[in-house]
């Protein structure tokens, strides 16, 4: 079976397809024919060296996807014939990245796909609805009256952010860098949308929101900007910071943040999916909202295990609205 891995850290151009045997399922594991890859910038980020996680120098690739159970090992619930979707952060990415024809993974991170989804479109969930839920739902517990602000809204993770938003009866901001991209979000239905490279970012949010500013922000940009958020902020509101687009060094003016005691709170999932109690409530939650219909990932395009590449490139080109799946099983699809 072919798996994409690479070698050092660099740009696209190191990502390989090798032949590889898959490895039988061992004691608690499941073995996965897997029908879609969810990309993700931690793939990009891990490839170049600028991820939390670092690669001991040859790794495989592939933080998130979904498929169909062939094998099963011992001690395992779950049967042949499943579709299931693969945790983030739940299974060894160096040695079983999801960016494969096929995966041996344990079971404990497979969940059902809900019947709502394709499976081409399977492995486009958890990432971008755990980040919110985590954040949104477990933290800061949004809800009606609230006003938020989602960064980068145009990616999969934003759009996820509007659709929460929505159905918790929170009213969102959603903000962007390119007049292409606000007619497509104009289809996601935010409350306002901001082009903050025309408008001015901290102006518009008080008057949308009546010089009332927001609860949260839910950045994934990080530097300078974060002043901005703090500005436009509500006393008490929440600041999360869940990636760092922006590499610029941050000089907080911090007067703003105390005398509004505004939280400035760094995120990730890690902590919900090592909470089983969290974990179960999460999944739950998710899968039943995607059953309803009021979350639904927005894909922008697919590309065949054979165009890896390509697919990182468009990735990092910052042109996607939504989601880039990777499609292990099928020839190349017109984008």
């Amino acid at each position: 079976m072919r798996a994409v891995h690479f070698v050092g850290t660099g740009d696209p151009s190191i990502l390989t397809l090798t032949d590889v045997p898959p490895r039988p399922p061992g004691p608690g594991e499941v073995q996965l024919r897997m029908t879609s890859v969810g990309l993700n910038r931690a793939d990009a980020n891990y490839r170049a060296g600028k991820y939390l996680l670092r690669s001991p120098g040859a790794s495989r690739s592939g933080f998130e996807g979904a498929g169909v159970i062939e094998a099963v090992g011992s001690n395992v619930a779950l049967r042949v014939g499943a579709r299931v979707g693969l945790l983030p952060s739940s299974f060894d990415v160096v040695q079983e990245g999801a960016a494969a024809e096929t995966v041996t993974v344990p079971a404990d991170a497979c969940v059902p796909t809900p019947s709502t989804i394709d499976d081409r479109d399977a492995g486009a969930i958890w990432i971008q609805y755990l980040t919110v839920w985590g954040a949104l739902v477990e933290i800061a517990a949004i809800g009606p009256g609230d006003w938020v602000v989602v960064p980068a809204a145009s990616s999969s993770v934003g759009i996820a952010a509007i659709q929460l938003c929505r159905a918790r009866g929170a009213r969102v901001i959603a903000t962007t860098t390119s007049a292409a991209k606000v007619q497509a979000l104009e289809r996601c239905a935010p409350d306002a949308i901001i082009d903050t490279r025309r408008e001015p970012y901290v102006d518009r949010v008080m008057e949308v929101t009546g010089n009332e500013g927001v609860r949260v922000v839910f950045d994934p940009i990080f530097g300078p900007i974060v002043n901005d958020h703090i500005r436009a902020c509500r006393p008490e509101a929440i600041v999360f910071v869940h990636g760092v687009l922006d590499f610029t060094p941050l000089e907080l003016r911090a007067g703003g943040m105390l005398r509004k005691q505004i939280r400035l709170q760094g995120y990730t999932f890690g902590p919900l999916l090592a909470d089983a109690e969290r974990r179960e409530r999460a999944v739950s939650g998710i899968t039943a909202h995607l059953e309803r219909g009021d979350f639904a990932p927005v894909i922008d395009s697919y590309f065949p295990l054979a165009r890896i590449q390509d697919a990182h490139r468009h990735l990092e080109s910052n042109r996607q609205i939504g989601k880039i799946v990777v499609l292990p099983q099928e020839p190349v699809t017109p984008n």
